[in-house]
């Protein structure tokens, strides 16, 4: 069982408060009047940002309430039930959600991992519980490290640049926002262990391979971090354009543009080459030397612009370097 807590509501250090405001400010999270769910794991980032939360419900300018939904898949390698007493303790109201998740995706599950079912069961419980109790916006708890951790996941197994958004538009018109996007995951598990929160360990023995590839790239990052100090800093300004909402549409049609643009020259490839040896573009003198019109000297000239507008050095496209492969 948990241990008990040094206190109820413990002081949260100004470093946390202030990276968890800028990421408020930045993507506009929270607004007055605003009815906040919090979906509570019972793990450390969940319980820490409920305390921030509560903290700044008193000291903010403006005035929103805060709930919390904690969904019990009924298994027993995760009992998050200890949460109970503990939040009635806390006075904040609750929303205990427990489903047979486990049992139900046994039964429904075609062409998909018992991950990502629990996880879109989840997340359908806690809009669900939201749109009764009149919450507009649900908040969820990962950190800096997540994020970054998500970027290489899907760059690696997916082939896509995308990680988790900061603030967007949710199913059943909730808004999910995640105000930790800028917080170090050891930040979270200092104030969690360092006050005795109640945390809850997950143990799901049917996700074992999502954690396990998790780890790694957390270990290749620990790793980097140890050479590069500033890494996650000079990160975090990097994936910035990505944690927007309408980023990751405007990537996929730009994907979609290029992938069609590269298969149009690869298949016309040998139809150009051909062509131009057919046109005789050169006419070589009596001496020897090559002589090109004026016709022909513009256009290699408006053909270069339009290589080095594309992002090419020296008339000299990438993109013709990977299609030569």
């Amino acid at each position: 069982p948990p241990s008990l807590p040094l206190t109820l509501f413990p002081p949260v250090p100004k470093k946390l408060l202030k990276q968890v405001g800028e990421a408020i400010r930045d993507w506009d999270m929270i607004k007055e009047g605003d009815r906040l769910c919090l979906g509570l794991s019972g793990g450390k980032d969940s319980l820490t940002l409920l305390h921030v939360l509560l903290h700044l419900q008193k000291k903010a300018p403006i005035r929103f309430s805060v709930a919390c939904a904690t969904v019990d898949p009924q298994t027993s390698s995760f009992d998050p039930s200890p949460l109970i007493p503990y939040m009635k303790a806390l006075g904040v109201p609750y929303h205990y959600l427990s489903h047979p998740i486990i049992a139900q995706a046994k039964a429904q599950l075609q062409g998909d991992s018992l991950c990502s079912f629990c996880s879109r069961m989840k997340r359908g419980l806690l809009y669900t519980c939201c749109v009764e109790s009149g919450y507009n916006k649900l908040l969820l708890a990962q950190h800096l490290d997540d994020l970054v951790e998500s970027l290489f996941m899907s760059l690696m197994h997916n082939g896509q640049t995308r990680t988790m958004k900061a603030n967007y538009q949710g199913e059943r018109g909730i808004r999910v926002i995640r105000p930790l996007i800028y917080t170090r995951e050891a930040v979270t598990h200092a104030f969690a262990t360092g006050n005795r929160l109640p945390i809850i360990n997950e143990n799901c023995p049917a996700c074992f391979e999502q954690p396990k590839e998790r780890a790694r790239i957390k270990k290749m990052l620990r790793k980097e971090e140890s050479l590069l100090p500033r890494m996650y800093a000079n990160i975090r300004r990097g994936i910035l354009p990505l944690l927007d909402e309408d980023t990751y549409g405007v990537f996929q049609s730009k994907y979609a543009a290029i992938e069609e643009r590269i298969r149009h020259r690869k298949a016309n490839k040998g139809k150009v080459a051909t062509k131009g040896r057919e046109e005789g573009m050169e006419e070589v003198t009596e001496e020897g030397g090559q002589e090109r019109g004026e016709d022909g000297r513009e256009e290699e000239e408006e053909e270069i612009g339009r290589l080095r507008g594309r992002g090419c050095q020296d008339g000299v496209c990438l993109g013709m370097m990977v299609d030569e492969e």
